[in-house]
């Protein structure tokens, strides 16, 4: 399941509606990023909205919005961008992480500074937001037909695709061979952020977790 990550400011108008944009499109596949103001403004600065076109970032969907309309959803991550919004933050009904990164409001001034800006919260916020969420996790249990493996957070389908095509045509090295033949099949399922891989034979759990740990696919 993708994690959900808000992103705070005072008007929702620049920098937090920047920083969603980013989020969804660099991070999109193990995250969901939301955007909403403490004294929200109700428009979006058209220069920021002119840049995100230009950069291919923008979904009609984004819009200013109040933090009462976000309010009642289960974040996983906080993220306030300016002063104001450190020092106003919410209490939420889940008790939710918190990450307080400053940027400086380029509304009013010259259109390089939207640029500045935007570039700025690529380079510093989101390798932070990366590592707070976006770290893959496992869960490996039995079931009637054999082992079941269900990966969350910075997961791609593909991957786990990959290491699945690796293993039926030989090429697999995390996977002894004696397990590998009591294999009958595998099939993956999901989507990116929230994949499952079922195993069908008689393996055992302890088997599987041993050749997750090994896998160059998961590990590199």
């Amino acid at each position: 399941m993708k994690k959900k990550v808000l992103i705070l400011c005072t008007g929702n108008s620049c920098r937090s509606i920047m920083a969603e944009a980013l989020l969804n499109a660099k991070l999109g596949e193990c995250l969901e990023a939301y955007s909403s103001g403490v004294e929200a403004s109700g428009t979006v600065n058209p220069h920021a909205k002119a840049l995100l076109q230009q950069e291919g970032l923008w979904r009609e969907e984004y819009h200013s919005k109040r933090i009462e309309e976000v309010l009642q959803k289960e974040f996983d991550l906080v993220v306030t961008v300016c002063d104001h919004a450190h020092e106003s933050c919410p209490s939420f009904p889940k008790v939710t992480k918190t990450l307080h990164m400053s940027f400086e409001d380029p509304s009013g001034k010259a259109e390089i500074e939207y640029e500045k800006t935007l570039h700025l919260i690529e380079k510093e916020l989101l390798p932070k937001i990366k590592q707070e969420v976006c770290t893959m996790e496992k869960k490996v249990f039995k079931t009637q037909e054999g082992v079941k493996i269900n990966f969350f957070g910075g997961v791609e389908k593909k991957n786990i695709v990959t290491m699945v095509e690796n293993c039926q045509t030989g090429q697999c090295e995390c996977m002894s061979d004696a397990t590998k033949a009591k294999i009958q099949n595998m099939e993956v399922s999901g989507s990116d952020g929230d994949v499952a891989l079922n195993l069908e034979g008689d393996v055992s759990v302890e088997e599987i977790q041993a050749a997750l740990a090994k896998s160059k696919v998961l590990n590199d």
